[in-house]
């Protein structure tokens, strides 16, 4: 293609030139040369630009993200290294498996993963069941749209920290400052234009299965025993004491006491309330009450316009 231009060139430039002398032919000649393979050269280079940065699209990148609402409750996600909060967690199944995360990541139902509405993706935390005291490190990657949950966590998850049959547990989730650090700083370098010639890959903890649509879950006595594991790399599952405790939801910003008679009214019967006078509004306290039955009445606050809740224990 180059001779080609390069031999167009000289010829146009000989017959329209015949009275021109020989050495200005051939200067005139040699600047369209280097015209030619400038643009040339310019062509591969934007080529070469393109195809990296379609290699760094396809990367896992560090993301946070502005804040956003879910049903019309405010979320704002922010670096917070001292994130610690109790609520409750549900998981999800094979219907997010390989599905792709926010920041390029991919959902694993086999691995020990979850999903945040406000934590940086990726980050660690530790997440502890406070039914029954087990608690595990898992990888935050993907954000998740339910009001009620705290937090939304892998299959293998539920089924490694007993709350797989129960649906539903309630939580403690605390923030790894330092491995959500190094997450941070690998998932950032993974886009640098050379990141393949320093990093080859982060390190997860893996749960393999061979088929997730035929997969046997794991059976009561497993549940009961969760510290035994398949894995290639043992998973580290900690235990602590249980404490006994009553969970309570605490709804916010009633503009009058006429307003939670109304609500709760619509009610059943069977579930105590009290409320308080919280400035020139009143906030209403149910409990104690279970938390499937917490999980069910955040979405009903939210739907009657009472965006702000939160679980107590006592």
């Amino acid at each position: 293609m180059i001779k080609f231009l390069i031999s167009f060139l000289i010829l146009l430039n000989l017959f329209s030139c015949q009275e021109i002398k020989e050495k200005k032919i051939t200067s005139t000649v040699n600047k369209n040369i280097k015209k030619i393979e400038k643009i040339i050269e310019n062509s591969d280079l934007k080529k070469n630009s393109n195809n990296n940065k379609n290699k760094l699209s396809d990367s896992i990148f560090y993301y946070v993200g502005e804040p956003y609402f879910i049903e019309g409750v405010k979320y704002i996600p922010e670096e917070n290294y001292n994130y610690s909060e109790i609520g409750l967690s549900t998981f999800y199944g094979k219907e997010l498996h390989n599905i792709k995360t926010i920041n390029n990541d991919v959902n694993k139902v086999t691995e020990l993963l979850g999903r945040h509405k406000t934590l940086p993706i990726p980050s660690m935390v530790k997440i502890t069941n406070l039914d029954n005291g087990l608690s595990i490190n898992i990888k935050i990657i993907d954000r998740h749209d339910d009001n009620a949950s705290l937090i939304q966590v892998s299959r293998k998850v539920a089924q490694l920290l007993g709350f797989y049959k129960n649906k539903i547990a309630t939580v403690r989730v605390e923030i790894l400052s330092d491995a959500s650090k190094q997450w941070k700083s690998v998932a950032n370098s993974l886009n640098e234009p050379k990141f393949d010639e320093t990093i080859n890959s982060a390190p997860t903890q893996k749960v393999s299965i061979s088929d997730i649509d035929n997969a046997n879950l794991i059976d009561s006595d497993e549940e009961n025993a969760p510290y035994s594991s398949t894995d290639s790399e043992p998973i580290e599952i900690s235990s602590e004491e249980v404490n006994n405790y009553s969970l309570y939801l605490k709804v916010y910003n009633f503009k009058n006491y006429s307003d939670v008679q109304s609500v709760m009214n619509s009610l059943s019967d069977d579930i105590k309330f009290t409320s308080e006078r919280n400035g020139s509004s009143y906030d209403l306290i149910l409990g104690p009450i279970s938390n499937v039955k917490i999980n069910n009445l955040v979405s009903y606050f939210i739907s009657k316009g009472y965006k702000e809740t939160k679980i107590i224990l006592n």
